[in-house]
């Protein structure tokens, strides 16, 4: 049995859609995984409270997707986390760097967190910083 080329076009079409949307089913539940842990949460959390970048972002501030392909930015290795999320307030826009680290008794801690704003992207606001500590 033949195939035209015409029925083969289609079945690529219908093949190259689908892998397209299974790519980003993908990194939208990656992005759902990250965002829904207790160290995303709690760096949000802090950063929605603190008056300083409350007042440069402006209110609301809201998360983006996180680029989960930027694996030298966004990952989870063992006993450390780091990610770069896309922050959006009333004001600008910018972004929210975190390090988290996880402790014996698995639990996470965010250890440091700067803002770093579209308008001044090479400075960023320290809005959090503890010592490391050792697990």
């Amino acid at each position: 049995m033949t195939l035209s080329n015409m029925t083969l076009v289609k079945i690529g079409a219908v093949g190259g859609v689908a892998t397209v949307t299974m790519g980003l089913l993908y990194k939208n539940q990656i992005n759902y995984n990250v965002k829904h842990t207790d160290f995303y949460k709690d760096a949000l959390k802090t950063l929605r409270t603190h008056r300083g970048a409350v007042y440069l972002l402006g209110e609301p501030i809201k998360d983006r997707m996180i680029n989960v392909g930027d694996v030298k930015t966004n990952f989870v290795q063992d006993y450390t986390a780091q990610y770069k999320v896309p922050v959006k307030g009333s004001k600008q826009s910018g972004y929210l760097y975190f390090w988290a680290e996880k402790h014996d008794s698995n639990k996470w801690d965010v250890v440091r967190m700067e803002l770093e704003l579209d308008k001044e992207p090479n400075k960023r606001l320290l809005i959090k910083s503890s010592f490391p500590h050792n697990s």
